[in-house]
């Protein structure tokens, strides 16, 4: 059930921002631009924002190009509506910025890490729905919005990377009646998008494999391996790909638990490891992340810690051990 709140508040805007995290997924991208083509028409006027370098590999969706970085949003608006993002630090530089200080902020995320830091009566968050492209879908049929092709475009990529096409545990009937709606001969097919973002590595990535893989170990039924920065051929705060390793980590029958601890100098230059997180249903990481002040899902999380890699490595894996333990 969709809080009236909810669908009050967005009744009521005329000029919206919508907005989701940095390092954004097909989720981040298909919610907000799937909220585009939802709102506009009806005749809102719609922007989209997200902090940081834009993933190319999402540039086939319809209104790619119109995301926009902080600096390119000017204005006032009548709400923010912010999508798959489950703590306003994850907004990055949109969390402070001018247009939206005195604006009401709308959170609509499946992350059971979520903060629920939305204004008040405006946080909509359900754990239960897979994407939160599978939550704009309902709010689109609770307010009665015309689920035109681009919007089913969008929302399908959300659907259909989030889930790994259909991997995840937790892919039900419901989910998959969702994916039916969004289906159609003007809309994208499962393959489309599959061999375009999960099956697509370059071959800059494919060789990061080869250099990487060696440090993987398998121990107590936690699997990880190390990337150092200066492997990544990065800039500081640039988004590394390393799509598609940790589901690889995953495939090893005797995991239960991966690791994959990567070297990063975030943007304002503090020094750390960025930690992405998986587990079996049988267990749950996303508690391990919060902990660190990161977040996620129970089988899919991530956290980053500032301190050397060779002190996080050790200390988190020890604590992975007794989670795969329980």
């Amino acid at each position: 059930m969709i809080p009236e709140t909810i669908l009050s508040a967005i009744r009521a805007a005329h000029r919206i921002l919508c907005l989701s995290h940095v390092e954004p997924d097909g989720d981040a991208y298909g919610s907000i631009l799937g909220l585009k083509w939802l709102l506009e028409g009806v005749g809102k006027q719609v922007s989209t924002g997200i902090d940081g370098s834009r993933d190319d590999i999402y540039a086939f969706l319809p209104g790619f190009k119109t995301v926009r970085p902080p600096q390119n949003i000017y204005g006032r608006f009548d709400l923010v509506i912010i999508a798959d993002t489950s703590s306003a630090d994850r907004m990055g530089k949109f969390r402070t910025h001018p247009s939206v200080q005195h604006t009401p902020w709308m959170v609509v995320d499946h992350h059971p890490t979520s903060l629920m830091y939305g204004s008040a009566g405006l946080n909509w968050v359900v754990p239960s729905f897979l994407s939160t492209c599978n939550m704009i879908l309902h709010l689109a049929k609770a307010l009665e919005l015309d689920l035109n092709a681009k919007a089913r475009q969008c929302l399908m990529a959300g659907m259909i990377t989030d889930t790994q096409c259909f991997q995840v545990y937790g892919t039900d009937r419901a989910f998959l009646e969702d994916i039916m709606e969004v289906m159609g001969p003007d809309s994208f097919s499962p393959y489309d998008i599959v061999s375009r973002t999960i099956n697509s590595l370059s071959y800059d990535t494919l060789r990061l494999w080869a250099e990487v893989l060696p440090t993987m170990q398998l121990e107590d039924g936690v699997i990880w391996l190390t990337i150092r920065e200066e492997q990544l051929n990065v800039e500081a705060g640039e988004r590394p790909s390393t799509r598609g390793l940790i589901q690889k980590l995953m495939e090893v029958r005797e995991a239960r638990a991966a690791v994959i601890f990567m070297e990063r100098t975030q943007a304002d230059g503090t020094r750390g490891v960025v930690c992405s997180l998986r587990c079996r249903p049988d267990y749950d990481v996303s508690h391990l992340a919060l902990s660190y002040d990161g977040g996620g899902h129970q089988m899919a999380a991530g956290c980053f810690i500032a301190s050397p890699l060779w002190e996080v490595v050790p200390r988190v894996v020890d604590e992975l051990k007794f989670v795969v333990s329980e």
